[in-house]
């Protein structure tokens, strides 16, 4: 498809990015000389050559419908046609993000960033209702932000076209979802009714409030979100992000009104609601052409480079750093917020997968102080070195690059709401460090002697803590387990594992005793799983020896003694052997499998190797899970909410720390003893520790196997939360 020439006038250079709708290349228009989008559109399969041609026709009108929006809020259509009977929309290349990327890098935006951008789509939609265009598909990855800070709209005109390409029959059809977005469609595109420009407006109140709460209203299976948005009202934005200004809740929650009538009646009065919440906001200041940012990523592509061994990655990410200044100022903070997410081209909405372009903040002034943060990720992340002793291969520099370029934003981003106007004159540089258990704390240190704390994927520091020059907090984010003194985790422990599985089988099941499939010792443990099951109400069982002594023959006649109606396989245990011999044995109940550990922040080659573990599940297999992403998700998705939620709590134990205590050793000591206090408002849940030093309430998440494929069945945060409201117990 390279260097395939359209029409005889657009030149396809290298694709941005793909989607349901198609593909999207950045091309040369060789007439006028101007590089441009191309999309590329793949009709369905038609029943006849009369009803193609009719399609290719309405196509045309859409297109030109389409094309004759003006508006600095619609990415403008230059041009459209058909090439071998493909369908395309020639289209301004965009400089900027998609929200969807914005999104899966910040977890959720300043409520000025989110107002600023929802009225510009107000705008958009107001121009295109009036030329009788509804989008039908508005969503964060058909929104881009541009380097000014314009959020421009995106396919508008496609989403009718698509659809009917897909086949009118696919919105009648038993068992059929809607074409679109399950997380932002209207309840009535549900109910299969054609909907109107207030359809577009639900799904602004859906991309409104994932802006500002970090989720949309709804998650969880697409049967299950469509229950929600027909039956089920959301959680308050307020209520889970209490800065969200009181009038701004209420205009989401209308926007979301099940019943159109209840909505806003058009994108003009929506607007002019906005703009009462931003008419105090200061403007966003333009991004001058000569404005020429360094990157985060240039930085760590530089540093990767030079890697040669796991340790030296772990000692020279000084090198590597990006500082973030945290101003008390609105107008400079809105302009740094501004430049961070600068020039990534991208078109239509599609996220491309490149590099993310981003500004450093000044070094700090003379006699300013600079406290470090250390971002951590795992050693195996950034690879082996050649066999010759050179840099890490193309695979593992890839994965150094992506986890450290989004992990800094992630983190930057969560500091950026707490501190922005409680910390005046503060100033932290991030600095990306590898986890290797062949470095210390004290070596760390040593490098870093400013550094108060690290977050992130710390499962691999192996560090003791016997003196106060040692002594460093952390936060793991991809694993449950404090693993020692100084350290806290985000995510679901044992024991809130043991107490959300306990909760799944009286709601879910009939089954009341439980075998576990790992030594009593581990089991039986205060903050075990075991022990959280029978504070639950439910008998347990466990074996007398580790699980690596029991024989594959076994195992029905272990389950049988104990008299268990239900099977939990502990992590590290081999889920699918025990599965696969008692389904083949005649068990029935249900077969609960923890998920890997550290799941949260696997790598590609992690995801591979589980994945070829997965494929021999048996069918019905239920899996727990402790982290937020969906079942299928990969990089970048996975661990980014408890990365998040886990600076969130960090950039809040921070603003307690004492004005006039200037020295590292004291102040990590303060910042461990603020962090056993801490209580902020996450992304999922509430962040606080409990004695064990593990976040408390955190949700727990469940799976279930199905045709070669894990599906979200249910959550538990307070109680058990079906996913599928229309299933019934399972036995």
């Amino acid at each position: 498809m390279r260097g395939r020439l359209l029409d005889g006038r657009y030149e396809l250079l290298a694709p941005i990015g793909a989607g349901g709708m198609g593909e999207v290349w950045r091309a040369r228009d060789t007439r006028l000389g101007r590089e441009v989008a191309v999309k590329l559109l793949v009709p369905g399969p038609a029943a006849s050559e009369d009803e193609r041609r009719e399609l290719l026709a309405r196509f045309r009108q859409e297109a030109r419908a389409a094309a004759s929006l003006d508006s600095p809020y619609i990415v403008a259509v230059h041009d459209h046609g058909e090439d071998d009977g493909i369908p395309y929309l020639v289209m301004a290349l965009v400089q900027g993000r998609s929200l969807d990327q914005v999104l899966r890098e910040s977890v959720r935006v300043p409520v000025a960033d989110a107002l600023r951008w929802a009225a510009d789509v107000c705008r958009a939609l107001e121009v295109a209702h009036a030329a009788g265009i509804v989008h039908r598909d508005i969503k964060p990855g058909n929104v881009m932000v541009a380097p000014d800070g314009t959020a421009k709209v995106v396919d508008f005109g496609i989403a009718t076209f698509v659809e009917r390409a897909a086949g009118d029959t696919r919105l009648t059809r038993t068992g059929q979802l809607p074409f679109g977005s399950v997380p932002y469609l209207a309840p009535e595109r549900f109910r299969q009714e054609p909907g109107d420009a207030r359809t577009d407006l639900y799904a602004l109140g859906c991309v409104l409030y994932e802006l500002l709460v970090g989720r949309p209203p709804f998650t969880g299976s697409a049967a299950g979100v469509m229950h929600n948005h027909i039956n089920d009202a959301p959680l308050r934005p307020s209520a889970a992000r209490p800065e969200v200004p009181r009038p701004l809740a209420h205009l989401i929650l209308d926007l979301l009104a099940k019943d159109p009538a209840d909505r806003p009646p058009d994108a003009a009065t929506t607007l002019a609601r906005l703009e009462t919440s931003t008419s105090a906001l200061p403007t966003l200041p333009q991004l001058q052409k000569d404005d020429t940012p360094p990157t985060i990523q240039d930085e760590v592509t530089k540093h990767c480079s030079t890697t040669t061994t796991a340790t030296t990655a772990a000692t020279s990410k000084a090198k590597a750093t990006t500082a973030v200044s945290v101003s008390p100022a609105p107008a400079r903070r809105a302009r740094r917020r501004l430049l961070l997410p600068a020039a990534l081209l991208l078109a239509l909405g599609i996220p491309a997968g490149l590099g993310i372009r981003a500004l450093a903040t000044p070094d700090p002034s003379p006699g300013e102080a600079t406290l470090e943060i250390g971002v951590a990720h795992s050693y195996r992340h950034v690879g082996e070195p050649s066999a010759d002793g050179g840099a890490p291969d193309t695979y593992a520099k890839s994965e150094y690059r992506q986890f450290t370029t989004q992990q800094l934003r992630t983190v930057e981003s969560a500091f950026a709401e707490t501190l922005g106007d409680k910390h005046d004159g503060s100033r932290f540089r991030f600095v990306p460090v590898t986890a290797n258990p062949d470095v210390s704390s004290r070596e760390l240190l040593a490098e870093h002697p400013d550094m108060l704390a690290v977050i992130g994927d710390t499962v691999d520091f192996s560090w003791v803590h016997d003196t106060d020059e040692a002594f460093l907090p952390e936060i793991s984010t991809c694993h449950e387990y404090a693993h020692a003194g100084g350290a806290f985790a985000i995510p679901a422990d044992d024991a809130r594992q043991g107490e959300a599985i306990a909760r799944y089988l009286h709601s879910q099941t009939d089954a009341r005793r439980v075998l576990v499939a790992e030594d009593k010792l581990w089991v039986n443990r205060e903050d075990g799983i075991g022990t959280a099951l029978r504070r639950n109400g439910v008998s347990v069982e466990a074996l007398d020896v580790t699980p690596d002594k029991v024989k594959t023959s076994q195992i029905p006649s272990l389950v049988a003694e104990a008299g268990a109606d239900a099977v939990v396989v502990p992590t590290g245990t081999p889920v699918d052997v025990w599965a696969d011999r008692l389904r083949s044995g005649g068990f029935e109940g249900p077969v609960i499998g923890q998920g890997d550990q550290e799941g949260t922040c696997a790598d590609s080659e992690d995801r591979s190797a589980e994945e070829k573990r997965d494929r021999a599940l048996p069918d019905g297999v239920i899996r727990v899970r402790n982290y937020a992403a969906e079942p299928d998700d990969n990089l970048p998705a996975r661990g980014n909410e408890e990365l998040y939620d886990g600076a969130l709590a960090l950039a809040k134990a921070l603003t307690a720390l004492p004005e006039d205590d200037t020295a590292p050793t004291s102040l990590r000591h303060t910042l461990d003893r603020e962090l056993q206090q801490v209580s902020v408002n996450g992304v999922q849940a509430e962040v606080s520790f409990e004695k064990r030093r593990s976040a408390r309430q955190r949700p727990v998440w469940f799976d279930r196997r199905d045709e070669d494929h894990w599906t979200e069945i249910g959550k538990v945060s307070k109680k058990y939360t079906n996913s599928h409201p229309h299933d019934g117990p399972a036995t």
